[in-house]
Formats: structure tokens, C-alpha cells, sequence
């Protein structure tokens, strides 16, 4: 426990280091040489960590790793003494893995030949799809000429009401309302029963042919019918689904399409996400032929229709949804891989599903029995045994096992009926 502690803070220290500096790994350090006659300042040695050195070199190219946005941090003599520390340690601690082979695990060497395939292949594949050229003005504006559609704006008109409760009252209101000197605000907040409105004289806002107004819902007939006024028309009463409103027209805007240069950047950006695609899979399909490809129909077929493992089987059987499903897949273990390590937990398993979560105990005995049978000798027997002479009662399990079972029933249990 103590060196797991240990190892801990380690690693906790050196992951808040590399975020400090937000650098790439450490590149290989200079090998001793041979003095020069000259050795110029670059190579002179500032610190010998072992038999390797780092000189001002090491520092410069290490510089080249960190982010250009935070080198800055690393050009006073503060964060140069900084970058020459981190050095020293990622060598003192490179090093001191070597000496222990780190670098010569298996599981290591599979991560890092997984990360060095994905820089390499991300590397390569960006430089290729970098030959991909950007869309054209002139197709660009072939897009939009035949997607006219796509950038239509619908007709729409701005208005104001006052709602009433009566045709009467709205005949009323009309006609003060088109009245000389008539104060439309005034009359809103006389007359109208649209208190979502009245607080703005009245403002429906604007609204397309199909009539959805924010205050007073869906009104397809009243939005149709102020789309065919003309600007500063005053008119009704129509009556809606909430009374009789008398409108005000303050604006109308015919159908349009939007301009070119307004959706030039959308379009350019569409165009070049349907082009990337496309370019990829050519230039993968030229790699393929240039390489040559020979699946073998047969040994695909086999590697495709492989079954399942025993352990696989059991995972599949726990993540199952219902009792009943999980209970089947559990089945699927045991016909399948009787004399498999997990193949006694399954058998368990179904059991105790039928026991504590569908009450059925019938089967629960049965699948119980079935395990002592052909498992006398697994360490879940003495719990088996234990629910077929307790399952249908409120006892607490106090047999031999009992930590076991606990086990198995909490990664596969589902939740109690």
C-alpha cells in the first residue's frame, strides 16, 4: 500500500509538471562527443545527468515542442531555469526506467506503437487532404443559383392589435381607432384584453404566413389576411381563438431569397464538407490500388462468425436489460461452456434471478439443484444449497460462500421487483 502511495505521487507530480508546460514529450537528449576545437555556444554543456548531457541545443529544440503560445513563458531566466529543471528530471526519471526496462513491456510498446501509427497516419492523411482545393467563387455561386430554395426568406408582416371580447366591441374600437387624432396606445390600454400585449401597444411582432404569434398562439387566417395589407393599414375586427382583434399593419416584407454574398461563407462551407468526403475516399481508393488488397473471403467469414468467449457471454448476460433476458444469457453461458471458470456463476445467477427478482422459486430450486450436480466442488455450492432451504423465507444467508455470492449478485443483480 505504502509504494502504491508512493508511485501515486509520483505520477500526480509529473502530470501537474507536463501541464505547467504544456510540452510534447521529451526528444533524446545530446550523447556526449568527442570536445570540438571550437565548440560553439549551442552545444556548450550546461548540466551531465548521468552519461548524457543537456546543452543550450537540448533547451532551444525542446522549446520548439511547447505551444507557440506559452514559449513566452519560457524566455526569462526564470522559465528558462524552469525548462532546465524539467529536463533535468524527465532524464533522471527516463533513465531510471531504463534501468528497470519500463521501455521493454509489452503493454507499453503495444501504446506507443498505437500512438506513433495514429500521429502518423493523422500526419500524412492531413498533408493529403490539404490537396483537397477550396471551393470556387464561381462554383459557390452554381450552388446557390440551383438551391434557390434553400435561402428563401418567407413573406412576413409586423403588426400591432387590440384584442375585445365581442364583434361589437371590435366594431367600436375600429372606429375610434381610424378616427383623426386617434392615440393608438392609448386605446390598447383602454380597451384591449391581451394583457401580453397591451404593456407593448399591442405588438403581435412579426410573423410569417403560417401564423405562429408569440402571445395569441396559432392564427393562420389573421396573418394571412394582414400579409395581403398594405403598411399603416388599420383594420377588422377578426375574430381568433382568443376574441376579436382590430390590427394595425406596420410593416410588410415580400417573399425574397437571401443574397449571394449573405450565405457566400455557408455555402463554401458546405460545398467543401461534401468535396472532403468524397476527395478521401478517392485518395484511399488510389492507396488501395497502389498497394494492392487480397481479403481472404474464407478467413474473414470465420473471424467474422467467431463465437463468443465464456467471459463475453457472461459480460453480455450481466448488461441484459430484463430478468428474463439476463436469465437467458446466463443459460447461453453454461450450455455453451459448462466447464468454463464462470459457468458455476451463471448457473448461480439464474437461480437467483428466479428466486429474488421474479419469485419464481420453482425454477430458482431447479436451477439451484442443477448447480450442486454438476458443481459440487465450486465455492457457490454451500450458497446454492443455502437458497433452496431458505429462498422462499426472509433469512439472512449465513452459510460458508456468503461473501461470494454477495459478489456475483451485485455485478449481475438487476433491480428487485
Amino acid at each position: 500500500m505504502k509504494r502504491a502511495r508512493i508511485l501515486g505521487a509520483v505520477l500526480v507530480l509529473l502530470t501537474v509538471s507536463a501541464v505547467t508546460l504544456m510540452a510534447a514529450p521529451a526528444k533524446k537528449l545530446v550523447k556526449p562527443a568527442k570536445p570540438a576545437a571550437a565548440a560553439s555556444d549551442s552545444d556548450a554543456v550546461l548540466v551531465r545527468v548521468g552519461k548524457e548531457v543537456i546543452t543550450r541545443r537540448t533547451l532551444n529544440e525542446r522549446l520548439l515542442d511547447i505551444p507557440e503560445q506559452y514559449r513566452s513563458n519560457y524566455q526569462t531566466p526564470e522559465g528558462r531555469q524552469q525548462l532546465l529543471d524539467r529536463l533535468i528530471e524527465e532524464r533522471l526519471w527516463m533513465i531510471d526506467a531504463d534501468a528497470h526496462h519500463v521501455s521493454d513491456r509489452g503493454d507499453l510498446q503495444r501504446q506507443l506503437a498505437s500512438q506513433r501509427r495514429d500521429l502518423v497516419i493523422r500526419t500524412w492523411v492531413n498533408e493529403v487532404m490539404a490537396a483537397n482545393p477550396a471551393p470556387s467563387d464561381s462554383e459557390a455561386k452554381a450552388y446557390y443559383d440551383s438551391h434557390q430554395a434553400d435561402f428563401r426568406v418567407p413573406a412576413s408582416v409586423t403588426m400591432r392589435h387590440i384584442q375585445v371580447k365581442t364583434q361589437a366591441e371590435g366594431r367600436k374600437v375600429l372606429a375610434l381607432a381610424i378616427a383623426k387624432g386617434a392615440d393608438w396606445t392609448k386605446l390598447v390600454n383602454t380597451y384591449s384584453t391581451d394583457s401580453l400585449t397591451r404593456g407593448t401597444g399591442g405588438s403581435l411582432g412579426s410573423v410569417t404566413r403560417e401564423g405562429n404569434f408569440p402571445s395569441i398562439g396559432s392564427q393562420p387566417a389573421l396573418a394571412e389576411t394582414a400579409l395581403a395589407m398594405a403598411e399603416g393599414t388599420i383594420a377588422g375586427p377578426f375574430q381568433t381563438t382568443k376574441g376579436w382583434s382590430v390590427i394595425k399593419i406596420e410593416s410588410v416584407k415580400k417573399e425574397d431569397v437571401r443574397p449571394f454574398d449573405a450565405v457566400h461563407t455557408f455555402i463554401t462551407r458546405t460545398l467543401t464538407q461534401q468535396r472532403q468526403g468524397q476527395f478521401y475516399q478517392d485518395q484511399l481508393r488510389n492507396v488501395r490500388e497502389k498497394v494492392g488488397v487480397s481479403p481472404d473471403s474464407a478467413a474473414i467469414k470465420g473471424f467474422l462468425s467467431a463465437k463468443k468467449t465464456a467471459r463475453e457471454l457472461f459480460q453480455d448476460a450481466q448488461q441484459a436489460g430484463s430478468p428474463e433476458s439476463r436469465i437467458a444469457g446466463y443459460r447461453l453461458v453454461v450450455e455453451n461452456y459448462p466447464d468454463a471458470d464462470v459457468a458455476p456463476q451463471a448457473q448461480f445467477m439464474v437461480g437467483f434471478i428466479n428466486s429474488e427478482e421474479l419469485k419464481k422459486y420453482d425454477e430458482a430450486d431447479k436451477a439451484f439443484r442443477e448447480l450442486l450436480v454438476k458443481y459440487p466442488k465450486s465455492e457457490l455450492a454451500a450458497s446454492a444449497q443455502w437458497m433452496v432451504d431458505h429462498m422462499r423465507s426472509e433469512d439472512a444467508p449465513n452459510f460458508p460462500g456468503a461473501d461470494s455470492v454477495a459478489a456475483v449478485t451485485a455485478a449481475g443483480k438487476g433491480p428487485k421487483k
